[in-house]
């Protein structure tokens, strides 16, 4: 029983060998380190090669069949062979112990993914400015805090193949999705109705970076695209069995808050139903907006009933 590491990259030399040798450190638990790279243009195929030289049993590297990272991803899962899965961007690493310590509730079958505490390096021009630890706790309804948007590093998790497996076909890494990939990917493992449990102790390392990722695109852009995935998430929760009614109408209440702070920051984003006010979770927005908000909730329902 042993795991197998997903790394999708693109243009990463720089962070490749921190990355993959955070991997080897993992010891006997480790099965596989399989890398799709995304037709990278700097050096990354050569550090690649250099590293599967040294590691011919162990690291299988790929050139992505198509183009993005989502489909990196996918075709990684392909290849792959083990029990259990870690999914690893190439600018992050593992810390020791991971396996070690997170497997254990899988092996019992308490769980289909773990999570744990873990650590945000922040680089400026390449240099470390500071690292600050994320500390968690158990939580019995983890798909309400992946529904909120408290967002944890991807590598942070670990799961078993059968949860992975549900999640193919573009269920979790859809790749038409352009952000919060990884958002998607765990919030629809909670709705299809994965078990998360709590380990203690920091087991990984997101390395954020000021350029080169996500981040440079325009905000407005970003909320409009956010509403596309959290749209989808409405309705996935809608055609789940599982979810207690009561439930249902909360995860809704939450997504329901998050579209009325999108129309606080972006006019040209409109509702497609009235939302209670009783139904606001205010407890999700900064002291400032809540001032705003009754102009907010104003503007948008005006909208809504001369639209129809």
């Amino acid at each position: 029983m042993k795991v197998s590491v997903l790394i999708p990259s693109f243009n990463n030399a720089t962070w490749l060998s921190a990355c993959l040798q955070s991997c080897i450190d993992q010891g006997q638990l480790l099965h596989e380190i399989i890398v799709v790279d995304d037709h990278s243009t700097d050096n990354s195929w050569e550090v690649l090669q250099t590293w599967r030289d040294k590691y011919p049993e162990t690291i299988k590297i790929f050139l992505n069949p198509e183009k993005g990272a989502n489909h990196a991803r996918n075709y990684a899962f392909e290849q792959s062979t083990a029990h259990y899965i870690q999914w690893l961007d190439s600018d992050d690493r593992l810390l020791p112990g991971k396996f070690e310590k997170q497997i254990q509730p899988l092996l019992s079958g308490e769980a289909d993914i773990i999570y744990s505490d873990w650590q945000m390096d922040f680089w400026i021009d390449g240099q470390l400015s500071k690292s600050e630890q994320m500390t968690y706790k158990d939580n019995p309804d983890f798909l309400e805090e992946l529904i909120k948007d408290n967002w944890t590093s991807p590598n942070n998790y670990l799961l078993t193949r059968g949860m992975a497996e549900r999640l193919t076909g573009g269920i979790g890494w859809n790749p038409d999705t352009k952000i919060g990939q990884d958002r998607e990917y765990f919030t629809m493992a909670g709705i299809l109705g994965a078990r998360f449990k709590y380990v203690q102790g920091v087991f990984a390392v997101y390395n954020k970076q000021t350029s080169g990722t996500i981040s440079g695109m325009d905000f407005k852009k970003r909320l409009e695209l956010n509403q596309v995935l959290e749209w989808r998430f409405g309705h996935e929760i809608d055609e789940q069995v599982w979810i207690d009614p009561t439930k249902k109408r909360r995860y809704q209440n939450i997504l329901d808050t998050h579209k009325l702070k999108a129309c606080f920051y972006h006019q040209k984003i409109k509702l497609d139903k009235p939302i209670s006010p009783f139904s606001i979770h205010w407890d999700l927005m900064h002291w400032k907006m809540r001032l705003a908000l009754p102009l907010v909730y104003l503007r948008t329902h005006m909208v809504l009933l001369f639209s129809k």
